[in-house]
């Protein structure tokens, strides 16, 4: 068996950001002269084409940023890679528009952003002297500290900078250069299952517990909000204290389906899921009952999927997507009930989940499945 060719991937480092609140006053008056100019660039580009059926470029943007720099002094004080990073965004906005309209999907123009959807300060270009220690340096900007919760790799290239205002709460996101770390291969073939009933069914009968979310507390903070007269600091506040909750339903979910994915990219060498269009399958692609949309958001599919993904291709695992259309129909069976079927010729009786898993894998690596017992 040949080894698999080593690549490069990048590697986030996701962490909280500390610093005075001055500072963050200043982060804050940073990310609204942001939106404004990435609103300005967005407004530039349309009206270019309007007027003469031309797009631009990032480079002519770029051109006029230079301009804008000598006649403000706010954006000669801010750091060059700072505003240039705004450019940027706009000009991947762009590319993901136009790359949209030739696969002939939804556009999906890039739209115009408010300051309070602005939350994000992504640099252009970064260098290894930005971060020192547990201290990140960016011109312009209050120096922020860093309480890693792992060591930050060193000697390893610097990619990205990102510095992202949750509400109160500041994040800064260090993207570094990493060689992959092939794991020791092991001779297991898995096909996954997703559902509402379970959230995942392996082909080897294995199964994950669907996450039921409690919202009793979102509930009653989305209760309080509404007895605040709009436009005060108590129903400014109330809203806060509502994201934030939100936000650490996010970070645990986020948690949980990374423990999740590691243990499968660890336990198996090939693993196969369905290619599923989550986006069609809820409430805004079709119509779906309020309950049971809400249920298959609940499971957060997309979120493992994409984890599945990358993690596989960092750890030299094989990952395969195949079409999810009669995966739980492709034996010959009859419904005995909801959950089971049975096989017409020798009444061997299977859960219709690990059925469709075993019909996964089966599509997926033309690989025998436990045999059914008959």
């Amino acid at each position: 068996m040949d080894t698999p060719q080593t690549t490069t991937t990048h590697k986030t480092y996701q962490e909280r950001g500390y610093c005075s609140r001055p500072s963050y006053a200043r982060i804050r008056e940073a990310l609204r002269a942001c939106c404004w100019l990435y609103n300005q660039s967005l407004e530039q580009r349309k009206n270019t084409y309007l007027a003469d059926g031309k797009g631009m470029t990032l480079y002519t943007q770029m051109k006029g940023l230079t301009q804008l720099r000598k006649e403000q002094q706010f954006w000669r004080d801010i750091g060059l890679p700072v505003a240039r990073g705004v450019l940027v965004r706009v000009d991947r906005a762009f590319k993901a528009f136009f790359r949209r309209v030739k696969a002939g999907e939804k556009p999906g123009y890039p739209r115009f952003k408010p300051h309070q959807r602005y939350q994000c300060l992504e640099l252009a270009s970064v260098t290894a002297g930005m971060v020192k220690g547990n201290c990140i340096k960016v011109k312009g900007l209050p120096a922020i500290r860093i309480r890693p919760h792992r060591e930050l790799p060193e000697g390893r290239q610097l990619k990205a900078l990102r510095l992202v205002m949750h509400g109160r709460i500041l994040t800064v996101d260090l993207v570094y250069e990493e060689g992959q770390n092939i794991l020791a291969p092991v001779d297991t073939v898995v096909g996954i299952d997703v559902g509402v009933h379970e959230r995942m069914t392996f082909s080897d009968g294995k199964t994950v517990s669907r996450r039921v979310l409690d919202r009793s507390r979102e509930t009653s903070l989305q209760q309080a909000i509404s007895t605040k007269k709009k436009g005060s600091n108590r129903r400014r506040k109330a809203i806060a204290t509502y994201a934030r909750e939100k936000r650490r339903n996010a970070v645990r979910n986020r948690n949980e389906c990374h423990q999740l994915t590691t243990a499968i990219v660890r336990n198996y060498q090939k693993i196969a899921i369905e290619k599923l269009a989550i986006q069609n399958m809820s409430r805004r692609g079709g119509n779906r009952k309020r309950g049971l949309n809400r249920s298959m958001m609940e499971q957060t599919w997309g979120i493992l999927f994409q984890q599945l993904r990358y993690k596989a291709e960092w750890a030299g695992r094989q990952f395969v997507e195949v079409d999810p259309r009669n995966t739980s129909k492709t034996w010959k069976e009859k419904l005995a009930d909801y959950r089971t079927f049975v096989c017409l010729s020798c009444r061997h009786t299977e859960d219709r989940d690990v059925n469709a898993a075993k019909n996964i894998q089966e599509r997926g690596w033309e690989y025998p499945a436990q045999p059914k017992a008959g």
